[in-house]
């Protein structure tokens, strides 16, 4: 599976499951304060890995989801690589 954001894992095919805040603000287009604002709402999900914040794929997907549910537009189509995670589940 390709990359979301060229130069956020640094190998090519390479999907991170969690990234940086700086990370997530590349791939949500939100700044800092509105970012850690989700996180503070739940709306985010992340965890402390040393010093490091670290944001879940899992959820900045989760609030795409919904922003374009509740827009009316539908989500693009699944990918193969996607049904064949959803099916080791």
């Amino acid at each position: 599976m390709a990359s979301l954001h060229p130069g956020i894992t640094g190998r090519a095919g390479l999907e991170p499951l969690a990234v940086s805040p700086r990370q997530a603000c590349v791939l949500l287009n939100v700044g800092l304060t509105r970012l850690y604002e989700l996180l503070g709402s739940g709306e985010l999900e992340s965890y402390l890995d040393g010093r490091s914040r670290r944001i879940t794929m899992r959820s900045i997907r989760r609030r795409i989801k919904r922003l374009l549910k509740d827009s009316g537009a539908e989500p693009a189509r699944k990918t193969r690589a996607e049904f064949e995670l959803n099916d080791q589940k």
